[in-house]
């Protein structure tokens, strides 16, 4: 659920809620639109609207705040534990956050081709197929998530970019 402090989003309609947990779950959006019954571009115009009411236009940062704002259910956890290093948790923060890869390297004044190599190796490491998904193993690892008092993402990649 939201903080006490954070705005409560819009509701999100069934099906915007259909796209975004395809998305979620790693499947693409022709996979998505499959599934639904629709094309591709009414999947799009759902993810481009749930943007619009959650206020992000990244798909992570989409599922992130879903998750965080009741509108997806939370996953339930797995049974064993990853450990990720230092830079694949600020990746996991950052793209949780709603940024780009390379927002990410700007935030944490790292060079783009390492942040890439960092998010490739987080992907491997979480079993995901997108950074949406690797929001959704994020939550179900409990690396994201009201669970690890790392909840708001952005503290975490600004720490970072301190270092």
């Amino acid at each position: 659920m939201p903080a006490p402090d954070e705005p409560i989003s819009p509701p999100l309609s069934p099906q915007e809620r259909e796209a975004l947990l395809g998305i979620s779950q790693g499947r693409t959006t022709t996979e998505t639109a499959c599934d639904m019954g629709v094309s591709d571009s009414t999947v799009k115009t759902y993810i481009l609207r749930i943007g619009g009411k959650l206020g992000t236009s990244e798909r992570a940062g989409m599922v992130h705040l879903a998750y965080r704002h009741g509108h997806l259910d939370v996953p339930g956890p797995v049974d064993y534990i990853v450990e990720l290093p230092e830079e694949q948790r600020t990746v996991l923060a950052g793209l949780a956050g709603g940024k780009t890869v390379q927002e990410i390297a700007a935030v944490a004044k790292g060079p783009l081709d390492d942040v890439r190599k960092d998010a490739r190796r987080l992907l491997r490491a979480l079993g995901a197929s997108s950074a949406a998904h690797a929001v959704t193993r994020g939550w179900q690892f409990r690396l994201l998530g009201p669970a690890t008092g790392r909840d708001n993402s952005g503290d975490v990649v600004a720490m970072a970019g301190q270092a």
